[in-house]
């Protein structure tokens, strides 16, 4: 069943909300990122606490259901930790969080937006008939720096943006 803006109501997250958006990203990213993370937390309650500001929740039935994180400091704008319940997945909540990004940008003058994936993960097909396009694609171990995040597979972080209107 697809999600309409009408069942879903957007709110600003805050500090009473960290443990359910930990619990909520570390499954959704589990369930787009198991074969190059096995078993790894994507976040922890210190990193959702320094990501709290431009938090997005969306709940359904007064329960949170998917979050995005929207960052307009700068042009392009930027968005992340983009998450659905397991549960809601390609029931359109991902695409109303994306557009509800655009809008966030768009109002604070940004030009475009932009996000990173793993493209492994298999969502760069999702952004691309959002409209967003491929702008770079680096190794996922020079992506972050030589780190050693437990990856059982090479890996490629993606660089997508679209243009705002």
């Amino acid at each position: 069943m697809a999600q309409t803006a009408t069942d879903v109501r957007l709110r600003a997250a805050t500090a009473a909300d960290i443990d359910v958006l930990v619990q909520l990203i570390n499954a959704a990213y589990d369930s787009t990122e198991h074969d190059v993370f096995p078993g790894k937390r994507r976040t922890d309650r210190h990193d959702i606490g320094a990501d709290i500001d431009g938090m997005v929740i969306a709940e359904i039935d007064r329960s949170v259901a998917g979050c995005i994180r929207v960052d307009v400091r700068s042009d392009p704008a930027h968005f992340g930790l983009l998450a659905v319940d397991v549960s809601r997945h390609k029931t359109g909540l991902g695409a109303l969080l994306v557009e509800h990004a655009e809008t966030v940008a768009r109002d604070a003058g940004a030009k475009a937006i932009r996000l990173e994936t793993v493209r492994q993960a298999g969502l760069v097909p999702f952004y691309e008939r959002r409209g967003y396009r491929m702008i770079g694609e680096t190794d996922g171990q020079v992506w972050n720096g030589g780190a050693d995040w437990g990856a059982a597979i090479p890996w490629q972080m993606v660089d997508l943006e679209k243009a705002l209107r």
